[in-house]
């Protein structure tokens, strides 16, 4: 199988400078042919900002969207695609794509694996600093989307209180349903209190600043773009910022926009499935035992999440914001 990744600019991108080897066709951005392995794919961005991609009326958005995966399909060959970024908020968690008859390949939001990723994010944190979940505050903005609800399902039960922020009280309400342990809800961003923050959003901009951030706090920022920037990391050396979203990659990457050996979490996802040639969509909720098949896809092609880092650079007990906690 071929996939296809499918995003869009980054924020103050310039869609007129492009890269070297890049292209543009048919309104795209499109990378070279990347190769993981013997499994091939291809890069494909749509030309519109995080903020436009939030913004522009929906029914233009999830166009351009179509016409991105069907270009994939009829042109690069793709049998998959993987719902990057926004592109997954604006067509209901990758559900609306994979109903447009133009589109006949298969839909993956890449979300299952990046929500197993961030438990083991979690989990590293927790184990360097020397932290019980039973004695924390657990904070999670953007507690009811895809990515949102399946690591609250997993991690609420482990910490002694949960505080879970989303925009809509309909949909947080939903998500009381699916839960156990002690938990609240809010439209609040409540993070104040919280030791341990994760954000999951599809904010089109940063969300926490310092007075956001208790003293000592983890942010798990898995959003993209980031909800907490590097500005506010320099001004408060007390807290520690990890990366949510990235695993290392098996061979020498050729991935855009990625720090040196590493690759999205959400892409690894997808490139596993054409590994495995699984002919399925994944699309909408996440199904927890697809989740732990994708750890397990992990552990065999060596997609696997090794060292915490933040913006791309390692971190460890010796680093800023951790001697502080032993």
């Amino acid at each position: 199988m071929k996939f296809a990744i499918i995003g869009h600019l980054l924020p103050g991108q310039d869609p007129s400078r492009i890269p070297i080897g890049w292209k543009k066709d048919n309104g795209f951005i499109i990378t070279p042919e990347l190769d993981f392995v013997g499994t091939k794919g291809f890069g494909i961005s749509i030309l519109l900002s995080p903020k436009q991609m939030m913004q522009l009326p929906q029914n233009v958005v999830r166009d351009r969207i179509l016409n991105a995966c069907v270009f994939a399909q009829n042109k690069l060959d793709a049998d998959v695609v993987q719902l990057g970024g926004l592109t997954t908020s604006v067509t209901s968690g990758g559900v609306w794509v994979s109903e447009q008859k133009e589109f006949k390949g298969y839909v993956n939001h890449g979300d299952s694996y990046t929500a197993a990723v961030t438990c083991q994010v979690v989990q590293k944190a927790l184990m360097i600093l020397k932290r019980n979940p039973t004695d924390q505050i657990l904070s999670i903005v953007g507690a009811y989307g895809v990515i949102g609800e399946a690591i609250s399902k997993i991690l609420v039960p482990q910490f002694t209180h949960s505080i879970l922020i989303g925009r809509r009280e309909d949909k947080l309400r939903e998500l009381e349903e699916k839960l156990t342990g002690d938990y609240e809800t809010t439209i609040d961003l409540k993070t104040k209190d919280a030791d341990i923050i994760i954000t999951v959003t599809s904010h089109p901009t940063a969300l926490l600043n310092s007075e956001h951030l208790k003293k000592h706090a983890i942010i798990i920022d898995v959003s993209q773009p980031p909800n907490l920037t590097y500005n506010v990391c320099m001004q408060r050396p007390d807290v520690v910022r990890v990366d949510g979203g990235y695993v290392d990659s098996p061979t020498v990457s050729n991935a855009p926009l990625m720090p040196p050996g590493k690759i999205f979490a959400c892409i690894a996802e997808v490139i596993m499935q054409a590994m495995e040639n699984e002919r399925k969509n994944h699309v909408g909720s996440i199904d927890l035992n697809h989740l732990r098949n994708t750890e397990k896809w992990g552990e065999k092609y060596g997609f696997t999440f090794n060292m915490l880092t933040n913006f791309g650079k390692m971190i460890n007990a010796k680093r800023r914001g951790f001697e502080n906690d032993e």
